[in-house]
């Protein structure tokens, strides 16, 4: 049966932000083929910007999903995998970015034999939440199990951003690079890798790729040599991705943005291209500013500024389009929005940011530095002091407390000043005037 026209339905029933819908056309697809990868991923994916316009609410998601979430549970314990994944589907509708119930979703669909399903389950997830390292990891094993060599590199990779020292993720991507190249040699079958590379140039190629740190002298060598093989060969997709890494490594920035362009005139959907692209766009800008430092030029600097707080806000907010769940490129867009002074839109999208563990501190903080811009110094400490419970003792709890002490100041409530100075001062007594603000309070 062809539900391709379906699909069509919910995805465009996604972009008209008619997300119940969109959810409900997905669930009745999977009904008819539960092993529907297309489907899967976007029932995830809709429910995940679904959350990202509304946030879930977690009393709504105990109310309402518990029982799933412990009939779930429960097939599972009988191994009852099909059931199980129904269960946690079900609970999912309620809380889509739960991590602990989308990685067992995806376990249960591998154990009911629906392979299709899990791995988009892992993929969409590891999208939304690329700190993730087991649905990272998961969606590797399984795209390699379908023959998918480079997505399947790319979702080790992800992982190993997230623990450089994943062993199973080193391993995993080894092993996948020397296949990619082994294929690409013309060598199709083989029982180890490396036992099969009789070439030992090309083993030295790969574990060169293999490593995060080149030498500059490494660098330069395999530069010189690939530039060469680029000018014969000016259309290989792989090579130019190399080249442009190893620009980007030689500090070459403007040189690999240049084989990025060219490489997203041939793959213009390529979101990891844009991503790349965009980075580097933002860098280039980034040295222009220093430029106009050491020249001594203000103006060139305030406009170099200027141009920087642009190209940010702008990359931002394409990544916030292609993927609403994107909670690190909200705070992205928010922290440009609050630096470009559009406050309230800032607010937005740093209230959605504070979802992600990794970014919650740094959007409280500008949260509340966003509502003293405001005029709402009662409601910035809150912020603040939200902050401040999780941030311990590194510089950026001195920063919140010195913004606390500078609101509590400001408002004459001197005790209170005195006492978030103060806390700066046990911890580093030369940081700001922090020495001399506590002298003139107790004055």
């Amino acid at each position: 049966m062809d539900l391709s026209k379906h699909l069509e339905n919910a995805a465009e029933a996604v972009k008209r932000r008619n997300f119940p819908l969109a959810i409900k056309i997905y669930a009745q697809v999977l009904q008819i083929q539960p092993d529907y990868g297309e489907a899967r991923a976007g029932l995830r994916r809709a429910l995940f910007a679904k959350v990202a316009q509304k946030p879930a609410s977690k009393l709504t998601a105990i109310v309402a999903g518990g029982i799933p979430l412990l009939a779930g549970t429960l097939s599972n314990l009988f191994g009852q995998s099909a059931a199980a994944a129904r269960a946690f589907e079900r609970y999912l509708v309620h809380d889509p970015l739960n991590e602990g119930v989308n990685l067992k979703l995806g376990r249960a669909l591998q154990k009911a034999g629906l392979q299709r399903s899990a791995l988009a389950v892992y993929a969409a997830f590891a999208e939304a939440q690329p700190r993730c390292l087991e649905a990272c990891r998961s969606a590797g094993a399984l795209y390699y199990q379908q023959g998918k060599v480079n997505e399947a590199l790319a979702m080790y990779e992800l992982a190993l951003k997230v623990d450089p020292r994943d062993q199973e993720s080193l391993k995993a991507r080894k092993d996948l690079a020397a296949e990619g190249a082994l294929r690409s040699s013309g060598i199709e079958k083989a029982e180890s890798s490396r036992d099969l590379i009789k070439d030992k140039e090309l083993q030295r190629q790969l574990e060169r790729q293999e490593r995060l740190q080149l030498s500059p002298e490494e660098i330069e060598q395999e530069l010189e040599q690939l530039e060469g093989k680029l000018a014969e060969t000016p259309d290989d997709i792989k090579l130019l991705r190399r080249v442009a890494k190893l620009r980007e490594m030689a500090k070459d920035l403007a040189g690999a943005l240049d084989l990025i362009e060219r490489l997203l005139q041939m793959q213009s959907g390529d979101a990891e291209l844009q991503d790349i692209a965009g980075d580097l766009r933002v860098r280039l800008q980034e040295q222009m500013v220093e430029k106009a430092k050491k020249r001594g030029d203000e103006a060139a600097v305030e406009r170099a500024r200027a141009a920087l707080r642009e190209l940010r806000a702008g990359e931002a907010r394409r990544r916030v389009e292609r993927n609403p769940a994107d909670l690190s490129a909200r705070f992205d867009l928010g922290a440009s929005l609050f630096e470009a002074g559009d406050i309230d839109a800032a607010v937005a999208e740093l209230q959605q940011a504070v979802k992600d563990p990794r970014k919650k501190n740094d959007a409280l903080f500008l949260l509340g530095k966003a509502f003293q811009h405001k005029g709402l110094p009662e409601v910035a400490l809150g912020q603040f002091d939200k902050a401040l419970q999780a941030a311990g003792n590194g510089a950026l709890a001195k920063e919140i407390l010195y913004e606390m002490g500078s609101i509590c100041s400001d408002n004459g409530q001197r005790d209170d000043a005195l006492r978030h100075f103060t806390r700066i001062l046990e911890q580093d007594i030369g940081f700001r005037d922090v020495a001399q603000r506590v002298e003139q309070l107790k004055s």
